[in-house]
Protein backbone atom coordinates (compact mmCIF):
# COMPACT_ATOMS: atom_id res chain seq x y z
CA UNK A 1 0.00 0.00 0.00
CA UNK A 2 2.75 2.42 0.90
CA UNK A 3 4.57 1.74 -2.38
CA UNK A 4 1.42 2.72 -4.33
CA UNK A 5 1.64 6.16 -2.77
CA UNK A 6 5.39 6.70 -2.66
CA UNK A 7 6.16 5.79 -6.28
CA UNK A 8 3.77 8.29 -7.96
CA UNK A 9 4.79 11.06 -5.56
CA UNK A 10 8.47 10.34 -6.23
CA UNK A 11 7.92 10.32 -9.99
CA UNK A 12 5.95 13.58 -9.82
CA UNK A 13 8.69 15.30 -7.83
CA UNK A 14 11.36 13.95 -10.18
CA UNK A 15 9.42 15.34 -13.15
CA UNK A 16 9.12 18.71 -11.41
CA UNK A 17 12.83 18.87 -10.65
CA UNK A 18 13.75 17.63 -14.11
CA UNK A 19 11.62 20.27 -15.80
CA UNK A 20 13.09 22.93 -13.51
CA UNK A 21 16.60 21.83 -14.52
CA UNK A 22 15.61 21.90 -18.21
CA UNK A 23 14.32 25.42 -17.76
CA UNK A 24 17.51 26.51 -16.02
CA UNK A 25 19.54 25.02 -18.88
CA UNK A 26 17.48 27.01 -21.40
CA UNK A 27 15.58 24.14 -23.04
CA UNK A 28 12.18 25.42 -21.85
CA UNK A 29 10.85 28.90 -21.19
CA UNK A 30 7.60 30.14 -19.68
CA UNK A 31 6.15 33.22 -21.38
CA UNK A 32 3.55 34.18 -18.79
CA UNK A 33 3.41 37.48 -16.89
CA UNK A 34 5.39 38.32 -13.76
CA UNK A 35 2.19 38.14 -11.67
CA UNK A 36 1.51 34.49 -12.55
CA UNK A 37 1.49 31.81 -9.82
CA UNK A 38 4.41 30.01 -11.47
CA UNK A 39 6.78 32.92 -10.80
CA UNK A 40 6.68 32.31 -7.03
CA UNK A 41 9.94 30.84 -5.66
CA UNK A 42 8.64 27.46 -4.44
CA UNK A 43 5.98 27.02 -7.09
CA UNK A 44 8.30 27.60 -10.03
CA UNK A 45 9.54 24.00 -9.79
CA UNK A 46 6.01 22.76 -10.56
CA UNK A 47 5.45 25.12 -13.50
CA UNK A 48 5.56 22.38 -16.15
CA UNK A 49 3.89 19.51 -14.27
CA UNK A 50 0.86 21.24 -12.70
CA UNK A 51 -2.15 21.32 -15.05
CA UNK A 52 -3.24 24.82 -13.99
CA UNK A 53 -3.46 27.72 -16.43
CA UNK A 54 -0.91 30.49 -16.60
CA UNK A 55 -1.42 34.23 -17.14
Amino acid sequence: MRRRIIMPVTLYLAAALGSRAAEAAGFQRCHCSAACWCRQPLLSAFRWVLPIGHR
